[in-house]
């Protein structure tokens, strides 16, 4: 599963399995052979006779984005001048940390912690550091940031994940339990308390914490699929049958509200960084930070596609079509083969009631990508506006054919299909209606909805099966 920290400041509810090393793309090789970038260099001389200063990284930058190299130069040079200044450090080893400098980001960690042994965060994010590649040092480190604040629950969580990877499962679960203490609506220690009870037999408890951690995130992967796990093992098949069709649908993403961790990802100033952190801020519902962070980007780099791109998704998402429509075509101006693109700008041309446009541009797509399931839907509805009911029916055929996780997408074709379902009821057609209905039905079941939920749709199917008996 993968796993992203949030970027702050965050609302919600939302949270990551911590402490997975909070989406690092790989570590970059460490060179320690003394300081060689002639800007870090001189600053050196500036140094009082006599001061011994500690070996700087010398990180390697060739291949990096101007502002990368030249974010991490200051960095370099402000802590030549100040080498015994414990934030210099840190702040040093946080920049190399946000850029994928992991070794170097290390060692940076380690020079802040050794001036400023009470400062949680060098032991904390240095942890993190650690974390992908070794756990148990990882784990130690954890243990000396939370022996110096142990009311962080961010870090109780990534302890016990830490700990839960070296096999030390009793020691994690104290720590799960910790956060859920200090947390009381964390989803991830309610998830690890489960699953270690389920490891070692306790079903009851397992359940327990896992409908908890259901309730406060339950369109997550890695949630509902260790949920289902447990109710199989209460035996409850039927249950666990549902939420393990429904967990294959959901995204693996579990984000975690870790303000001292996202100051890294702040820093970060590649094109990547900012398109990350706005999604990141976009699926937790923070549609006003993502659209700053692309704007941020856009101002940086207007010829980027992908920026205009994102915003045309965060316009539509904050259902203001005008402004999706124009950073769509904008983005299509720098890249008209942009993946997506006009996709996002045919749903924008429909709400603005642009049928003619937005047909040409859905058309478009389908032409490139016949199963592209929101081109099917917006074509399903441009030929129900003009009561073409036969091409109407085809479509959504072809989108239930389709099918797709996206849960807005799966209420949009229910609600089709019931329009749908009515219009040719409407017609005495009550057979093709009863099709209608049992495509809801299954498409509900797909998702793991109760008989509760269920009923109505199948109350209503018996209904036009006895009207097409006679």
């Amino acid at each position: 599963m993968k796993v992203q920290d949030r970027a702050e400041p965050a609302v919600g509810r939302r949270v990551s399995l911590a402490a997975c090393g909070g989406g690092r793309r790989g570590r970059r090789r460490t060179q320690w052979s003394g300081i060689r970038r002639g800007a870090v260099l001189a600053t050196l001389f500036l140094l009082p006779a006599g001061t011994q200063a500690a070996e700087l990284p010398t990180p390697d930058l060739t291949a990096v984005e101007p502002r990368v190299r030249a974010a991490i130069e200051k960095e370099l040079a402000t802590t030549a001048r100040e080498p015994d200044s414990p934030s210099t450090w840190g702040r040093l080893a946080m920049t190399l940390h946000a850029h994928q400098f992991d070794d170097e980001a290390a060692a940076a960690y380690t020079e802040a912690s050794r001036l400023a042994p009470g400062d949680f965060r060098w032991f904390y994010l240095r942890a993190n550091v650690e974390d992908a590649s070794d756990p148990a040092a990882a784990a130690a480190l954890y243990r000396q940031a939370v022996e110096i604040d142990p009311n962080y629950a961010p870090a109780r969580i990534r302890l016990a994940s830490a700990l839960e990877k070296v096999g030390l499962a009793a020691d994690a679960d104290e720590h799960y339990r910790e956060a859920a203490r200090l947390e009381p609506d964390n989803a991830v220690a309610h998830l690890g308390l489960g699953r270690l009870a389920l490891a070692r037999g306790d079903v009851v408890q397992a359940t327990r914490h896992l409908e908890r951690a259901y309730e406060l995130s339950p369109e997550t992967q890695a949630v509902v699929a260790m949920l289902s796990r447990a109710r199989h093992r209460a035996g409850d098949r039927d249950g666990a049958r549902r939420l393990a069709q429904a967990a294959r649908e959901l995204p693996p993403l579990l984000h975690q509200r870790d303000p001292r961790r996202a100051q890294v990802d702040l820093l970060a100033v590649d094109s990547e960084s900012f398109l990350r952190r706005s999604k990141t801020y976009r699926e937790t519902g923070q549609l006003q930070a993502s659209l700053g962070e692309l704007r941020r980007l856009i101002e940086l780099e207007p010829g980027n596609a992908q920026a205009h791109f994102a915003a045309a998704g965060v316009h539509d998402r904050m259902n203001r079509p005008q402004e999706a429509v124009a950073a769509a075509r904008r983005a299509l101006e720098v890249d008209p083969d942009l993946a997506g693109g006009r996709a996002v700008l045919a749903g924008a041309l429909f709400k603005l009631g642009q049928f003619g446009q937005a047909a040409a541009e859905a058309e478009r797509v389908l032409a490139e990508d016949p199963a592209d399931i929101h081109m099917l839907l917006v074509t399903t509805m441009l030929a129900m506006r003009e009561n073409d009911v036969a091409r109407a029916l085809e479509r959504l055929d072809r989108a239930a054919a389709v099918g797709g996780s996206d849960t807005r997408m799966r209420e949009l074709m229910i609600q089709l299909q019931l329009e749908l379902a009515d219009a040719l009821g409407g017609a005495g057609l009550y057979d093709d209606a009863a099709r209608r209905i049992e495509q809801v039905v299954e498409t509900l079941e797909r998702a793991g909805a109760g008989d509760g939920e269920l009923q109505p749709y199948r109350s209503r199917l018996a209904l036009y099966r006895e009207r097409a008996r006679g």
